[in-house]
């Protein structure tokens, strides 16, 4: 099963590369001459300083629109050294969430697809967003993973699902300071 993004996710995340645009035309311009991007950008990021009112929103819609083109990771980290920007940590803060939803979205389909409804669940370990989150996070604890969606299938008990995100951010914490000597 494929989980495509909600027309609501898409916006979202439409909102938070405007978010990006906003931050990136606020940069001073000792900054922007260093920023990580192509000359076009930098020209439309300096345009818009200019710019006030809605002509302002518009450059900026505008920028995000091209940003949205691009990999926005080297912005990110751009702006995190330089500014002390906390956007990054936000979007990926947001990636763990999408993920843990697209987990317990499966294991509740699967709960209530199940043909023995007495029987106790076992939630398919082969199933696409579990294996999305193991590719993504290489130290992700499949077994845990499994067994708190499969809890909260059940249940719908929202310890589970803190539980579940508890295992996803541990994972993406190995991902990020692998531990030293492997």
């Amino acid at each position: 099963m494929e989980y495509d993004l909600s027309r609501s996710e898409k916006k979202r995340q439409a909102k938070d590369i405007e978010e990006l645009g906003r931050e990136l035309v606020e940069l001073p311009p000792a900054d922007l001459a260093k920023l990580p991007c192509d000359e076009f950008l930098r020209q439309e990021i300096t345009a818009c300083r200019d710019m006030q009112g809605g002509a302002r929103k518009r450059q900026i819609k505008y920028i995000a629109r091209e940003l949205r083109q691009l990999d926005p990771a080297p912005l990110l980290d751009f702006l995190a050294a330089r500014r002390g920007s906390h956007l990054k940590g936000q979007l990926e803060e947001k990636e763990l969430e999408r993920l843990r939803l697209n987990i317990l979205d499966a294991a509740i389909t699967e709960y209530q697809d199940r043909h023995d409804p007495d029987g106790h669940f076992y939630m398919d370990k082969e199933a696409y967003p579990l294996l999305q989150a193991a590719t993504l996070l290489p130290g992700f604890d499949l077994t845990a993973a499994t067994r708190a969606a499969e809890n909260f299938a059940a249940t719908r008990k929202p310890a589970h699902s803190r539980e579940l995100l508890k295992i996803i951010r541990a994972a993406a914490e190995r991902k990020k300071f692998p531990a030293k000597g492997k």
